[in-house]
């Protein structure tokens, strides 16, 4: 009885993980293809330039931001399962780094969801609008998804103290390896260069430029592949050699008997 539930529990979070892979792989097709915002527009064009891509682009654009609003909460299942398997070896007390983590992808799919929304409302409203309005719609789109890093690198904090604990080196079929820790924190601090999008409009710090688009994006994608790699081996292991049952106290025996 006991081994079913656990196996059930390790399916429910392959099948929630593949859920969240297959979100996400959407969401940055609709993001490039549609809404072609890989690479994002120049910072420095001017209003014209803005309002007139919008209105040649206009249906691409509209149907991005469809895709991407019912795709932009790809990190909830992901970091739901990444935050049970930081619960399953973060020993003692309350879960307070796991907590954490969760946290942060609720966050993190906000500020995905939002600048597609932008972006869909500056095509719906270029035709009628002024360019000047249009561009302001555009920039908060394109600021908002640039400039937003810093609520993601919670959840990397997160993984790196679990990594680098190490108690947690001792749980057997652990996806949060040593080096999975140093890599999580380089993440980290390669994700603060995003706030600086707000004073270039070209180089590596403007909000199309290598170290606030390029950078994190690979960074990201890259840790979404690898963290849910590890993920599925350890829960390969885990259901092959299941954690043993915590014994049930005195008032849980009493329940079950009532």
């Amino acid at each position: 009885m006991s081994v079913e539930r656990s196996l059930f529990s390790e399916r429910s979070q392959r099948a929630i993980l593949w859920w969240g892979i297959a979100l996400a792989v959407v969401y940055i097709l609709a993001f490039a293809l549609l809404l072609q915002q890989v690479p994002m527009k120049n910072p420095a064009w001017s209003p014209e330039q803005v309002a007139d891509w919008y209105v040649h682009n206009s249906p691409r654009i509209k149907w991005g931001a469809v895709i991407c609003s019912w795709t932009g909460a790809f990190m909830m299942p992901i970091l739901a399962v990444v935050a049970v398997q930081m619960a399953r070896v973060e020993t003692g007390g309350l879960k307070i780094w796991s907590i954490l983590s969760l946290v942060s992808g609720a966050l993190m799919s906000l500020f995905l969801m939002l600048p597609p929304m932008f972006w869909g409302v500056a095509a719906y409203t270029a035709p009628r609008k002024n360019p000047e309005v249009t561009t302001l719609m555009h920039e908060l789109a394109s600021l908002t998804m640039t400039t937003t890093d810093q609520f993601y690198i919670f959840m990397w904090v997160g993984v790196s103290v679990i990594a680098l604990r190490p108690a947690t080196q001792l749980i057997k079929n652990n996806p949060f390896p040593r080096w999975w820790g140093y890599g999580s924190l380089w993440i980290t601090f390669m994700f603060e260069a995003g706030a600086f999008a707000f004073i270039p409009r070209s180089g590596p710090f403007a909000w199309n430029g290598l170290l606030v688009f390029w950078s994190p994006l690979i960074l990201f994608s890259a840790w979404i592949a690898i963290q849910s790699w590890l993920v599925f081996r350890a829960l390969r292991g885990q259901v092959a050699d299941p954690d043993p049952d915590p014994a049930p106290t005195p008032d849980q025996e009493a329940a079950t008997v009532f």
